[in-house]
């Protein structure tokens, strides 16, 4: 069983904490931070769930807010088991272990979320079909929703037809794709080929997000992307910058 010490990123590196729009409260420093991570994963790969609960309950008792324990906690122990993942690092069962736990967590603390109004703008949110991929993308999803965005979540492993005909029935402001794998790319070529041939919504915009488009500089570029962001924090923050503070009834699909 890999041991928490061993991280290495895999959706992509850890991010760097308070630098994701408004600052967050922490109540433990840097060093505790890494201790409290370490006996995390720990309980992720035993499969313990009342450690999981007990540990999440503990931080928000200490004052640390949801969102920072899905900065801290959640994000980094995704993408390390995506990185054990890809180097076969870690047993199937541990991996699935693991992550069923992780997962059941994320809900929580995304439940957890305090929400903002709407900014009546509406997201198509795909992913890539491994269960991480799919983990984190709904991270992401929990932050958008409670940021203001109206979320339609299609799952991993859609293929481009399906989402396209979604995007032609939901007409959302914004495509995002979370995908960490190459194969991915394929897809999401696909699907934004024929969002530009047929230009089903006027001014759609797509983003992206995921290690494929991290370890390939210029692929997003190449696509077409319009925002890209490295982490489900770093999506979230492009997102706000792209989307404004538009309410319901400014919303262009509205109109």
């Amino acid at each position: 069983m890999p041991q928490a010490k061993n991280f290495d990123g895999g959706l992509h590196d850890r991010p760097s904490s308070g630098t994701h729009g408004e600052s967050k409260s922490r109540c433990t420093r840097p060093s505790q931070v890494e201790r409290i991570f370490e006996d995390f994963m720990q309980a992720l790969l035993r499969g313990d769930r009342p450690t999981g609960h007990r540990m999440l309950r503990e931080q928000a008792e200490a004052g640390v807010t949801a969102e920072q324990m899905l900065e801290d906690l959640v994000w980094p122990a995704c993408s390390a088991l995506d990185g054990w993942s890809r180097r076969d690092q870690i047993s199937a069962v541990h991996l699935n272990c693991a992550t069923l736990l992780l997962r059941q967590l994320s809900h929580a603390l995304g439940e957890a979320l305090p929400h903002r109004p709407s900014r009546g703008r509406t997201l198509l949110v795909t992913s890539g079909p491994k269960p991480l991929e799919e983990l984190a993308a709904e991270v992401f999803v929990d932050l958008a929703e409670a940021d203001g965005f109206d979320v339609v979540f299609l799952g991993g492993g859609v293929e481009s037809d399906d989402a396209f005909e979604e995007v032609g029935k939901r007409l959302p402001d914004f495509v995002i794709s979370y995908a960490a794998a190459g194969t991915d790319a394929a897809r999401l070529r696909r699907l934004l080929h024929a969002l530009e041939t047929h230009r089903p919504v006027p001014g759609l915009r797509v983003g992206v997000g995921g290690g494929v488009f991290s370890r390939a500089p210029g692929l997003a570029d190449e696509l077409g992307i319009n925002l890209q962001g490295d982490s489900p924090f770093d999506l979230l923050e492009a997102l706000r910058t792209v989307a404004g503070p538009a309410t319901r009834q400014g919303s262009a699909r509205a109109a």
